[in-house]
């Protein structure tokens, strides 16, 4: 029953779509505006389809039941993590797989790296709006990165993890945050909430 009401197989091949347009067209750059007075900048298409295929598996989470499983036991939310485990890990299998057919390493290890930022801050947005929502704090901190992150001369603010060279400490420490604060979201369930409260009293 868990399954028949969400989108696995869709997920998946969704996220063979999605590495497979990273393949072929990925380094395909497009201009956008960003807050550079002098000069444009360009952001190549692999970074705009990695935001999605980490997004990708929480949307994934919002099934038909969704006002059912409000109250959720034990059980349904262990199916939940599996579920969740199994199919973020496919998924970024299939899109850096993907990827690593045609990028170089050091894209692919920006790519795996920006992946874990867009994940983790899905998982937050989902567990505060809904998984349905799931897609709003990504898209917003994609327009943040891509607007204020540039800085001229192909450079980048330390905080664009998704365009930081893959050797970039500071970006790698951010995204592994934001992943640590999309997990503490996701189990912050409103009975752990107010357990934690409890203990705090």
């Amino acid at each position: 029953m868990f399954r028949a009401v969400r989108p696995a197989r869709t997920v998946l091949a969704v996220a063979v779509l999605l590495g497979a347009l990273a393949a072929w067209f990925g380094l395909v750059e497009a201009p956008l505006p960003t807050a550079v007075e002098q000069g444009r900048a360009t952001i190549p298409l692999w970074r705009m389809l990695g935001m999605g295929a980490g997004v990708l598996p929480v949307l994934a989470l919002h099934s038909q039941l969704a006002d059912l499983e409000l109250v959720a036991t034990r059980r349904l939310r262990s199916m939940q993590r599996r579920y969740l485990v199994i199919l973020s890990a496919g998924s970024a299998a299939i899109y850096l797989g993907s990827c690593a057919f045609v990028m170089h390493p050091s894209v692919v290890g920006i790519i795996a790296r920006s992946w874990l930022a867009w994940f983790g801050l899905a998982l937050i947005a989902g567990a505060i709006l809904g998984w349905r929502l799931a897609w709003t704090l990504p898209s917003v901190v994609a327009i943040v990165l891509w607007y204020w992150g540039y800085s001229g001369d192909q450079r980048y603010q330390w905080w664009e993890f998704s365009a930081r060279p893959h050797d970039d400490l500071p970006s790698l420490l951010l995204s592994i945050a934001l992943l640590g604060a999309g997990l503490i979201a996701y189990t912050a369930t409103p009975w752990r909430r107010r357990r934690w409260m409890f203990w705090r009293r």
